[in-house]
Parts: structure tokens; sequence; C-alpha cells
């Protein structure tokens, strides 16, 4: 009975659902969010075609997606912002930033690994929520470091540029299918234009942080999954045929004609908030 009463109000968090026994738990509830990035309005799976994509209208073959999440917060119904402790799970998640990893190494996504992380987990205080906040990106305090020292999963090299450059804060490559042929269309977002007084120190300021804040006013946690819409993102970018004498894909620089798309849909450049994340509604 108080679990039905918990579904019919907007964004509580479910009684029950996922409480340890640990002590912590008496005083917090563990939640899990679910994320599914899509294309053509469908999850993505390695090795599946998506056609009518970009603005050239081609087929795209999913091979890698692949980002960092940080400061998660809840909304509660009064519009206080509450912080989502993370599951420190020595593996995926690390103080206040998750890693998330769309490939399983199969077929399209040979370059990868089979190892997956498609979900947030944390823990908030009892309450009623009805939103959701976070950012694409990692901290800045963590993003100029080195890499091969760093904890997980801050310690993934596939993932990172540079001290000065920091981490991508998003990977996603794709295969474009045309007239028999195949090539490639990476999209890596990360901080550009970073300083630092050599290539082995970190930067103390970037003029493109790149850090994308996604607001989820009408979020329900007893039902909602985040959507990544990918079709979105390259939805004004032409997939085969780069700009030529540029970087391969969108490597987030801002005088990229292909990246113009990628940045504006994220809300990276005129003005407007990001039009990728969503919510998938039961």
């Amino acid at each position: 009975m108080a679990q039905r009463k918990c579904l019919n109000l907007v964004g509580c968090v479910m009684l029950g659902w996922g409480i340890s026994g640990t002590a912590d738990a008496a005083r917090t509830q563990l939640i899990t969010l679910q994320v599914e990035p899509q294309l053509a309005g469908q999850p993505v799976m390695c090795g599946a075609s998506y056609p009518l994509q970009g603005a050239d209208g081609v087929t795209v073959r999913f091979a890698d997606l692949r980002l960092f999440v940080s400061a998660i917060e809840l909304v509660d119904v009064e519009g206080r912002a509450v912080p989502l402790r993370l599951e420190q799970d020595g593996r995926w998640q690390y103080r206040d930033t998750v890693l998330l990893d769309f490939e399983d190494g199969q077929v399209s996504c040979a370059n990868g690994s089979s190892e997956q992380h498609r979900v947030i987990t944390g823990r908030i205080q009892p309450g009623r929520y009805r939103g959701l906040r976070f950012m694409l990106g990692v901290p800045a305090r963590f993003n100029h470091q080195d890499a091969t020292l760093a904890p997980s999963p801050l310690n993934q090299t596939a993932l990172f540029w540079s001290w000065q450059g920091g981490y991508r804060f998003m990977k996603l490559e794709l295969d474009v299918l045309q007239n028999g042929q195949v090539s490639g269309f990476p999209i890596h977002l990360g901080s550009t234009g970073c300083q630092s007084s050599s290539n082995h120190q970190p930067a103390t300021r970037c003029r493109q942080p790149n850090r994308v804040q996604v607001d989820l006013p009408d979020f329900d946690l007893a039902t909602d999954r985040v959507r990544i819409d990918l079709s979105t993102l390259i939805a004004h970018t032409r997939l085969a045929s780069p700009t030529p004498n540029t970087a391969p894909g969108c490597m987030s620089a801002p005088d990229d004609p292909d990246c113009d798309g990628v940045l504006s849909a994220l809300g990276l450049t005129g003005g407007n908030s990001q039009r990728v994340f969503g919510v998938v509604k039961p």
C-alpha cells in the first residue's frame, strides 16, 4: 500500500527502494537513475544502423558512447536542490563524478570493452522530488591532472587529452555508411583554449570550459529515465562530408564548422539551452 501511494506522488522517492541494512540507510535512501542514449528515437546498440541522420540524412552505425556526469542534484517540491551522494564503487563513480559507458566491445564497438555502466546510483535524503539537475563534464578540480595516477574512473586514458585540455567529457563515435563505404565521424567534447605554463602542468583557465548544465524540471524518480538524444546532437552536422583541413569529426574546436551544430545543441553556443538531454516517460 505504501509503495502504491508513493507512485502517485510526483517525483517521490520509492519507499524501501534500494535501502541497505547499514546505519546510513536509516537516514538516506539508495536510488538508481536510468540513462538511455537514443538514435532515431531508439536505444543505441552496437552493430545497429540508424537511417536519416545528420544534416545530410545518412545512415550511421553506433560505435562508442562514454561520458562523464557530475554535480547531480534532485529538486524537491519546494524547489530546493539536494545533492545526490554517489555510491563510491571504486570503478565507475568517484566523489561526485560518474562515468557512463554504453559500448560493449562487440561488432561496431570492437575498439571498446565488454564492461558497461548505464546507471547512476547514489543516496539521497528522504523527500518528495520533482526534478533532476546535473553537469555533463568533469569538475575543474579533477580535470587537469595525471590520468595515469588518478582514481577510477578518472584513470581512463582513452578519455583523456592532456594535462592542459583535460578529459573528453563525452566521446561519441559513429560509423557513416554511404555508397558501400564506411567512414568514421567522432565527436569528442572537452575544454578548449586551456592555458598552463607547460604541457605537463595543469591548466588554470580555459576559454571554453564546455561543461553542459542539464536541468530536467519534470523528472519522476519512480518511473522516468534520462534520455540522451544523439539524433538532435548531430541534426545540423554533415556527417558524410566533413569540412576539409579540419580535425576528424568534431573535437570541440570553436572555429570548426563541423562543431557548430554540436555545440549549439549542447547549449554551448547560440545562447539557447541544451536540447540533447531529456526525459523518457513510461
